[in-house]
């Protein structure tokens, strides 16, 4: 949609069902950390487990930078263009290399510790241990959610940019 005629309720719903699925893995993926930590999995394995996810998230983020192209669905690459189009291109590609930079930051922090630390000795209590990972969840849907929302003030005929210059 290169021509500024964007459905803004497609786009929402898109947003919607992108966040539902995000939610879903999420769940998912913590009730399957939990049973690895209740049946006495290794922790050592569940942290690199961890470290080799950021790294792959890394090199998505960096293949989405260099093509604009996103590595699923075509309703991920739907709203993808409409970031794109909404924020501007050198706009989004500014939050999308500083997202990239912490997400880099985290990798490589995670990693290094990962080498450092002796996490065989280290004991998990499930469900205090996870407060944080809830609360990331949590906040991170808030976000969202408030930025669907603010869809409906998005005037289609402008740019980002276009109103910035």
């Amino acid at each position: 949609m290169e021509d500024g005629k964007w459905d803004i309720q497609e786009i929402k719903q898109i947003k919607k069902n992108l966040l539902l699925k995000n939610n879903l893995f999420m769940l998912l993926f913590i009730v399957t950390i939990g049973f690895y930590i209740e049946l006495g999995g290794s922790l050592t394995f569940l942290f690199g487990f961890c470290c080799a996810v950021l790294w792959i998230l890394v090199v998505n983020v960096l293949y989405t930078i260099r093509t604009k192209k996103v590595i699923g669905t075509r309703a991920m690459q739907k709203d993808l263009n409409f970031k794109i189009y909404r924020h501007g291109k050198r706009s989004w590609k500014k939050k999308a290399m500083l997202g990239l930079v912490l997400l880099f930051v985290l990798s490589a922090g995670s990693t290094l510790l990962f080498f450092q630390w002796d996490l065989e000795n280290v004991k998990v209590d499930f469900p205090q241990d996870m407060i944080s990972l809830f609360l990331v969840w949590l906040f991170s849907n808030i976000g969202e959610i408030r930025r669907i929302k603010k869809l409906d003030e998005y005037d289609g005929d402008d740019s980002y940019e276009s109103i910035q210059n």
